[in-house]
């Protein structure tokens, strides 16, 4: 419900405790329909390889929707808003699962259409519906107990998350079937249909819906003309690009070059899943020290080399190796998402963030998502034609990878660097960013 008058403390712990249960369930909901369980599906599915890098190209594309969730929290309230979006992301995952189905009964054209479709409205709706969310956490808590709240929420989603790939794990190594799951998806759908009842319970003031009311067209004007943020919408599109080239891949490079099962495949997503945890604290630390445009850099090098060493595997899976290239990519992966989300807080300034992190949504993840669907889909295609096995194609794909995106390591390179003081992340900015980078995936 919207007031308008400031929440009383009973209202407060209500919203709050509705908000943590939404996050242990969309944890339970959010891996059962990542973008690894649909990369393992479309495998499932005979899809060609540059429709599955399209797949993981839709998480950046998606953000063609982004401009609905403004305008929705305009008329409903955040609350209201992402859980109207949460209802159709989830609903869109059922037609992803509906594919699967088209897909065994022979209808592949309607099929692939089905899992675009889907994969593009998933991923859209998502974005629509977290636009509010990091205001929204701010309203339902006041500023000492807004960092409990995130850490709690946060700490419940990553927990339920982890448990639940487990268990995913678990159940495909018994039965590694296409039906298998298509059933994962369907119960991720529904877990995530009922987590948006606990958003429906949230209470908040009328400021969000104020808020959301205010025009866009100065704050982006001025993103566009101020020179720091354009150096941010280039850096910000190579980061997102290399991500799409990199992280799906590596994962269908596994599953269709060296023919692992789908439970080794969730295997090296849980080690990535523990790269992102873990070096995202480490990686404050770090910050301090470097600064986020160093950390910036490094998150990408990290990219560069891990595309790099493709070449030298062996036929025989490295299954070790394998552990420690998804927890370098899930490390590059944070890596990048942390200083990117400190250095744009630390250089924009309160009145420009809504317009600015808008449009750096839209434009770097739109431009990115079509980018990286020409590239990877036009490298997945010619790269086979030029050797003698699936697996020499992807190392081949990796290698020119490698070579196209390392020249744009200056693009990085001449982000302004910050002021030895703005290095160590206040309290606040850190409590802002583990909210950003939650609601990011």
């Amino acid at each position: 419900m919207i007031y308008d008058r400031p929440l009383t403390a009973a209202q407060k712990k209500k919203s709050q405790r509705n908000y943590c249960y939404f996050n242990t369930i969309n944890g339970i909901s959010y891996m059962c329909l990542g973008e690894t369980i649909l990369i393992l599906l479309a495998v499932k599915m005979n899809v060609s390889d540059p429709v599955i890098s399209a797949l993981g190209a839709m998480l950046y594309f998606g953000y063609l929707l982004l401009p609905l969730g403004k305008i929705t929290a305009a008329r409903v309230g955040g609350a209201r808003s992402q859980s109207i979006f949460w209802v159709c992301r989830n609903i869109a995952a059922l037609m992803v699962a509906s594919s699967a189905a088209a897909s065994c009964f022979g209808y592949q054209k309607t099929a692939l259409v089905l899992l675009l479709t889907g994969a593009f409205l998933y991923y859209g709706f998502r974005a629509a519906g977290v636009v509010m969310s990091q205001p929204l956490v701010g309203d339902i808590s006041d500023e000492n107990g807004s960092g409990k709240l995130l850490a709690v929420s946060n700490g419940i989603f990553f927990f339920t998350r982890m448990v639940t790939l487990i268990v995913i794990t678990l159940v495909t190594n018994k039965c590694d079937s296409l039906r298998t799951l298509i059933a994962i998806i369907i119960f991720g759908a529904f877990c995530g249909i009922a987590s948006s009842k606990f958003l429906n319970n949230i209470d908040e003031t009328s400021s969000l819906r104020n808020s959301a009311r205010q025009p866009l067209k100065p704050e982006i004007k001025w993103s566009l003309k101020d020179s720091g943020m354009r150096k941010q919408l280039l850096a910000g599109f190579f980061n997102n690009l290399i991500w799409i080239m990199s992280i799906p891949i590596s994962t269908l490079a596994v599953k269709k070059g060296y023919n692992a099962s789908d439970a080794d495949a969730l295997i090296f997503t849980i080690s990535f899943s523990v790269g992102c945890c873990v070096m995202s604290f480490a990686g404050g630390k770090i910050a301090q020290k470097i600064g986020p445009r160093k950390q910036f850099i490094s998150s990408y090098i990290l990219f560069i080399l891990t595309s790099f060493i493709w070449v030298f595997l062996p036929a025989k899976m490295p299954y070790i190796y394998m552990l420690i290239h998804f927890f370098i990519l899930g490390t590059a992966g944070i890596w990048g998402l942390n200083s990117s989300a400190h250095y744009f807080l630390q250089t924009v300034s309160i009145e420009h963030r809504v317009g600015g992190s808008i449009l750096l949504a839209v434009v770097t993840g739109v431009i990115a998502g079509f980018a990286g669907i020409i590239i990877t889909g036009t490298l997945l295609k010619v790269t086979p034609m030029l050797v003698s096995s699936a697996l020499d194609g992807y190392k081949m794909y990796f290698i020119i990878t490698a070579v196209l995106m390392a020249p744009a390591t200056w693009a990085f390179i001449k982000l302004t660097p910050l002021p030895t003081e703005k290095r160590r992340i206040s309290r606040q900015l850190a409590q802002r960013i583990a909210t950003f980078i939650t609601k990011r995936h």
